[in-house]
């Protein structure tokens, strides 16, 4: 008898070891093969787009693909490929206020109070060859007194490739033009 408490007690400390073991071990999608160093560039490569003053160009592969609604309809009024339009929006790396000299550049300066500064980098995971950035944002309340800001959050998502990225999700819609204004763009 007390063989088998033994062996048992044994046998139990063995499945709470290894249970301890396989908890800390992450576990990755079927058929992932990135490692943590793989996961860490591939965030340096997204983090990187949102970069003041970047090439971002450089950090798009040719088979760039976009899933921004805006973006494709632009893409396609224009007859450019996803990587073309891609290219014409962040030609090169950005001078002054143009188009693509930060996350949220290109709207204009608003008349009266500003939101507080956001955080374009609140939250980045990877998982394979897909890496999400969620942005902290601030936006009038438009239900209150102008200068009355509520925290929104926003995302990204690149699929990256040999240091590229290939491919690109958000939650753009496509916004009706401003009034007065033709062919307004929504981000």
């Amino acid at each position: 008898m007390a063989m088998t408490t033994v062996s048992a007690g044994v046998a139990a400390a063995f499945v709470l070891v290894a249970a301890q073991s396989f908890a800390q071990t992450p576990t990755l999608t079927p058929g992932c093969t990135a490692t943590p160093a793989q996961l860490e560039a591939n965030k340096k490569v997204a983090i990187e787009f949102f970069r003041p003053g970047v090439d971002r160009v450089a950090l798009a592969d040719p088979t760039y693909k976009q899933h921004n609604p805006a973006f494709v309809k632009g893409g396609r009024e224009a007859n450019l490929s996803d990587y073309e339009y891609f290219k014409s929006r962040f030609g090169g790396p950005p001078r002054g206020g143009g188009p693509g000299a930060g996350a949220g550049a290109g709207r204009g300066a608003a008349d009266g109070p500003q939101p507080p500064q956001g955080n374009p980098l609140e939250i980045v995971m990877a998982e394979c060859d897909l890496v999400t950035i969620i942005h902290k944002n601030f936006r009038q309340d438009p239900t209150e007194a102008a200068g009355t800001f509520y925290e929104v959050f926003t995302f990204d998502t690149f699929r990256v490739r040999n240091g590229k990225l290939v491919e690109h999700w958000d939650g753009a819609v496509i916004n009706p033009p401003a009034t007065g204004a033709p062919g307004g763009r929504g981000n």
